[in-house]
């Protein structure tokens, strides 16, 4: 091989590396972007730093079980991607035996939380649905890598959670 096309190789190598790690744009990702449906879906992976059980058996579906000391997250991470075309994170949401857990809903972006003000309070012994429009949470047409569902500042009590989507 020469070195004209040992040079040309190597820099169509070098290219397939940095385009492969851009973020994924969203009409390249499912609608709905399933992040847990009774397991961790679409190669997103746990990352939490509370006490968070995956598939744990609860009927007919097995959501994810946390609890933790205060300011403990469930922190669920993906490779980067745009949130374009996306308006919404719903989930299904119980709060265990006690409930009441004060819980803010952020996501995250360079693997830093975005701070916003969306907090929810699950209800004991009861399944919810929870759609939070993404500007909300400052999430609406950005590069986000994660779900974050942060404690405040106490420990809380075990609650549940599935079906976490963006729509």
């Amino acid at each position: 091989m020469n070195t004209s096309r040992r040079r040309f190789t190597a820099a169509l190598a070098v290219m397939a590396g940095v385009f492969s790690a851009l973020p994924s744009a969203a009409q390249d990702l499912p609608k709905p972007f399933v992040v847990y449906d009774d397991e961790l879906k679409n190669g997103w992976q746990n990352w939490s730093w509370a006490k968070a059980k995956l598939s744990v058996p609860a009927g007919s579906s097995k959501p994810i079980k946390v609890e933790g000391d205060a300011w403990s997250a469930l922190a669920l991470h993906h490779d980067a991607f745009s949130t374009e075309g996306f308006t919404k994170l719903s989930f299904y949401i119980n709060g265990g035996a006690v409930g009441g857990q004060k819980l803010m809903v952020r996501v995250q972006a360079d693997g830093k939380i975005i701070e916003a003000d969306y907090v929810i309070e699950p209800k004991a012994k009861t399944w919810a649905v929870v759609e939070v429009p993404l500007k909300d949470i400052k999430a609406a047409n950005r590069i986000i890598d994660g779900v974050v569902l942060q404690g405040q500042g106490e420990a809380y009590p075990a609650y549940y959670v599935t079906r976490i989507q963006l729509e």
